[in-house]
Parts: C-alpha cells; structure tokens; sequence
C-alpha cells in the first residue's frame, strides 16, 4: 500500500479498535483476528467468490486488505521506514492507533496484536523523526506520552521516555507537572521521572536501568515492583 486512500480502504476500520463503544471495538477485534487467521492459512489461495462468502459486505474492507497481500495489521505496519520520510507515510496516522490502542486497551492490544519490537520500533522512529512532523502528529505524540503515564508500566515503555525527551516543550511539560500530583503514587513517579529527563539534557539516553536508578534515589521502593516494564 502506497497512497493514503489505499491505506484507508483496507485500513480504515481499524480505528474502531479504539472506540469508546465495546461492542464495536469487539467486532473490530474479531476481524483482526479473522485477518491473523485467514493470513495462516494462506489465505491468497482463494478466489474471489469463496472470499465472499467468508466476509458480509460490511466486511469488505477485509478483504481488500487480504487481497493486498499486506498479511496481518503487524505485517502492514513492520519494515524500515527511514525517520526523514516518516512524516510523509500513508501509514504513520496507523502505527500512532497502534500505540493508542495500547495505551487505552492495554488488555485487548495484548490478546490482539502485542508486538514489542514493533513497538520499540515505532518509538524509537518517532523520537528520531520529530524534526520533520507536523505540530498536529506532535500534538498526538503528548498525548500518547501522557496516557502511557498513567497505565501501569510496560514492556518497552523506555521508549516513551526517549521520546518524551525528543518532543520536550511546554504542553508536554505542563500537562507531566499536572500528572505529578496525582493522587496514584506510580503515574506520579513516572510524571517526575520525565520531568527529570526533561531538566537534565546531559543525562544517558533514558533505559530501564536509569529508571529502577531514579526510582532508588526518589527513595521509592515500595512501588519499585508495580512500576517495574513487564516481561
């Protein structure tokens, strides 16, 4: 897929993923499982019309996307997209719903389409790319930052700090100041761990091990474990 108009045709109905309705999210859920399915049986060998009577019509968009050959979600947004193009790929508005998607349906990403590298990935791309995105997907970057603060703390999480030292400025900075007086002790913690990233420029490229190291100096032991990046 190339153009943004063949992203949202195949792809369109993934955002239902992050709709505040559960039953649509589940019925969006149930077709990426039909795509990861379907794509294990290699489902190219099909014709046309017994790809018809395995989707309704208002699943057609499934099968555009099948036909595409782009496999799965994952196999749609994986490969290198190097950071000085990020801005201009069709599919950048897709990996932003995937990472929202976690950050607000932490389970459902997880029985879904949990994949750390390309989490990790799509992080580390962002952070790398921000002088060529537009204040509009910049604006999307705080609010993925802040939404992954206040959720229990995840594996490969170390890239939002990266990119929250990338992005930097005032709304993120205003809106971290407001999350460290929250009365939960873990969104708290993370809140000022950025703000300390944010205020110490010189400080190592942020990693789990400098986290458990702030978390030891703020004397905060007691939710050392809760706010541990799970395996």
């Amino acid at each position: 897929m190339e153009s943004a108009e063949e992203w949202d045709r195949c792809l369109g109905w993934t955002f239902e993923l992050i709709s505040e309705d559960p039953v649509r999210r589940e019925q969006a859920r149930g077709l990426v499982g039909v795509v990861q399915d379907l794509y294990r049986v290699a489902p190219y060998t099909y014709t046309e019309t017994e790809r018809d009577e395995w989707f309704s019509a208002a699943n057609q968009a499934v099968v555009l996307y099948l036909a595409k050959g782009r496999g799965t979600l994952l196999d749609a947004l994986g490969g290198f997209h190097p950071a000085e193009s990020y801005a201009a790929w069709a599919g950048l508005k897709y990996v932003l719903l995937y990472l929202d998607w976690e950050n607000r349906y932490p389970d459902e990403w997880m029985l879904s389409a949990r994949s750390w590298g390309l989490k990790h990935n799509a992080l580390d791309t962002l952070a790398r790319a921000l002088p060529y995105l537009s204040t509009e997907v910049i604006d999307q970057l705080v609010d993925l930052i802040c939404r992954a603060v206040r959720r229990e703390h995840r594996c490969e999480d170390a890239g939002y700090a990266v990119l929250a030292r990338a992005v930097g400025g005032l709304q993120l900075r205003r809106l971290l100041l407001e999350i460290a007086d929250d009365p939960d002790e873990g969104f708290r913690l993370r809140a000022r761990y950025l703000l300390w990233l944010l205020d110490h420029p010189e400080a190592p490229k942020p990693k789990v091990s400098q986290w458990k190291a702030w978390l030891r100096s703020q004397e905060a032991e007691p939710v050392f474990e809760r706010a541990e990046p799970v395996a």
